[in-house]
């Protein structure tokens, strides 16, 4: 009888109790970047700070460097445009312009390494330099008038009394 209930329930189609899984995936850029000092030192630990096209003075992201000063930035894929992503440390510090969407290259996506000064601060300060040099030169081209040596000279004349 029990043989006869459990062949039944096998012909019987039902819901099964177990459940399935379902992934699924979709290509987000992801960007590797890699901060070093100047002797190839890596930044460790250092704060990473991210800035979206969108509201460059709110910070999207904050994070910090692993032990080898790498960063993964995972940016939005909807804001498209250039993502700044400042690393500082101690006093040391970079900027990188990130283009995502349609300013992307085909190869690393980084477009520059360490843009610390803008044009108008690089024209600024050589427009000093050359202006330092120039005045630097007319000073001591201009000839100089003969002081007197002594004070006496000055000052004899006013004595003079008859």
């Amino acid at each position: 009888m029990e043989l006869g209930l459990l062949g039944l329930s096998l012909l019987i189609p039902s819901q099964a109790w177990a459940h399935g899984v379902e992934a699924s995936y979709q290509a987000i850029p992801t960007f590797q970047i890699e901060a070093r000092y100047d002797t190839g030192e890596p930044l460790a630990s250092a704060q990473v700070t991210v800035f979206a096209p969108t509201d460059p003075t709110r910070p999207w992201q904050e994070g910090q460097t692993d032990a080898a000063g790498r960063f993964v930035l995972q940016p939005d894929p909807e804001l498209r445009g250039l993502w700044q992503v400042r690393i500082r440390q101690a006093g040391h510090g970079v900027l990188l312009n990130v283009p995502v969407g349609d300013l992307e290259s085909g190869t690393a996506g980084i477009s520059s390494s360490s843009p610390s000064f803008g044009p108008l601060q690089r024209g600024v300060m050589a427009a000093c330099v050359i202006w330092g040099c120039l005045a630097t030169a007319l000073f001591f081209s201009t000839p100089r008038r003969a002081t007197p040596s002594t004070r006496s000279e000055f000052t004899s004349p006013a004595l003079e009394h008859d």
